[in-house]
């Protein structure tokens, strides 16, 4: 079982965390080296760490492989932070859009100044010399959902596919790192994939590779060759469908899908291109449930940067602005839905079941969901209520079982002789029984 496989991330953006600047005296990364133990409290295994290297802090657009956005702090200062994440049992990530640059790049500048005589006039997808763009930069070229500002690198230009891949393998000979989010996906190639699996394996057996693609066929991207997971929008909207519209079907359709491929999806409720959870919930009362289905369904679940606090907040209308309202840890302390999400990791951690186990679906209605995971001998059964009205169902286990034990109660449930089940839901909740 590598690493990733049971691990709970949590994304961060440090230009929307804590601002560009810091607080006058400490860095952004300084301040995140302080803020480790107490992501270490909460359950994480991963951070997820970026963009570091765009040219604006708030957006996705490689400006340089080499040297981070200084608005962050120093190189020393990164190294500094890893070594202390890994000296705590934490894993990180760089989250980087590695299929296009801003315009600062330092081959689109080479291209602006040489036309067709530059080196890597091919590095960038679809130049032509005969046409132009809104920049006047006598030229034109392919770009990232057409907005100029973003061009899109050329995979099939064998020279750039090396070129970033050695890019990376500099990553990580210098900051250690153990994986990469890639932000925007769609138009990775396939051969730079293989390639890049390959080469960070031969560095890092485990070196894990986690792509963001909204649409496309899952198995393109995630197998043994190529990368080891994708977030999984799918399970996202079909969560929010879940609770919004107090309907589960389209919820346990999905999960119903190719289970092996579920289990390595990373689920999340937010990321940098959506609006936070609790905005989107349209009663907030469904908060405690829908973060029990992230952390009990099949998938690595991920936390954006103040999910342990319900932050609200909605992502700017320009499609390239990431969700960045501000989180200072400082100004928050712990509360009962904070204790309630440290309380899942705690229970995920622990719980084979819940990191690998198979998934099976017990009941299914609009309103209340049950399903089990099993590993081996044992299982954890979980039920989740949409509605306002308090539930109670009666359950035939799968597996032979003499012992029901609530995991949030910390109380024995009562099971007949027959191995049913009698279970109380209240309304706009879930349950977690371990049975074995």
């Amino acid at each position: 079982m590598a690493w990733y496989d049971g691990a709970i991330f949590y994304h961060i953006l440090p230009g929307g965390m804590f601002g560009e600047e810091g607080d006058g005296e400490k860095s952004p990364l300084s301040r995140l080296e302080g803020y480790l133990s107490y992501l270490k409290v909460l359950g994480v295994d991963a951070v997820i760490l970026g963009p570091l290297f765009s040219g604006d802090p708030l957006h996705y657009g490689m400006k340089s492989f080499s040297e981070m956005n200084p608005k962050f702090g120093t190189e020393e200062e990164l190294c500094r932070y890893i070594n202390r994440a890994h000296s705590m049992g934490i894993r990180v990530l760089f989250d980087e859009a590695v299929v296009f640059s801003c315009r600062e790049f330092f081959i689109f500048r080479d291209i602006l100044e040489k036309g067709d005589k530059s080196p890597y006039k091919t590095w960038y997808k679809n130049v032509d010399f005969q046409g132009d763009s809104s920049f006047h930069d006598g030229f034109s070229y392919a770009s990232w959902k057409r907005k100029e500002q973003y061009p899109l690198f050329n995979f099939d230009d064998e020279d750039l596919r090396i070129y970033i891949i050695d890019q990376i393998k500099a990553w990580i000979q210098r900051f250690d790192i153990d994986g990469i989010r890639i932000a925007n996906c769609t138009s990775l190639d396939i051969h730079f994939q293989k390639s890049l699996r390959y080469f960070t394996g031969q560095m890092k057996p485990e070196f894990f590779l986690l792509g963001d693609l909204r649409k496309g066929e899952p198995l393109r991207y995630v197998n043994s060759e190529t990368l080891q997971s994708l977030c999984h929008y799918d399970f996202y909207q079909a969560l929010v469908k879940a609770f919004n519209e107090k309907n589960f079907y389209d919820l346990a359709y999905t999960m119903g899908k190719n289970h092996e491929v579920l289990l390595q999806m990373n689920s999340f409720l937010e990321s940098p291109r959506t609006d936070r959870i609790s905005s989107v919930l349209t009663d907030r009362a469904n908060l405690y449930g829908i973060y029990m289905a992230l952390f009990t369904l099949p998938g690595r679940p991920s936390l954006y940067y103040g999910a342990e606090y319900a932050l609200p907040g909605k992502r700017e209308r320009k499609e390239e602005a990431l969700l960045s309202n501000p989180f200072i840890p400082e100004d928050h302390k712990p509360d009962a839905f904070t204790n309630y999400l440290a309380k899942l990791s705690e229970i995920h951690g622990k719980n084979s079941e819940l990191q690998i186990g198979a998934y099976k679906e017990l009941y299914l209605d609009h309103r209340l969901y049950a399903f089990i995971r099993t590993d081996g001998n044992s299982g954890v059964l979980v039920l989740l209520n949409n509605d306002s009205m308090d539930q109670y169902i009666r359950l035939k286990l799968p597996i032979p079982a003499t012992l029901a034990f609530d995991l949030i109660k910390q109380e024995e449930v009562e099971m007949d002789e027959y191995g049913q089940i009698k279970v109380f839901c209240a309304a706009h909740s879930g349950r977690m029984i371990k049975v074995k």
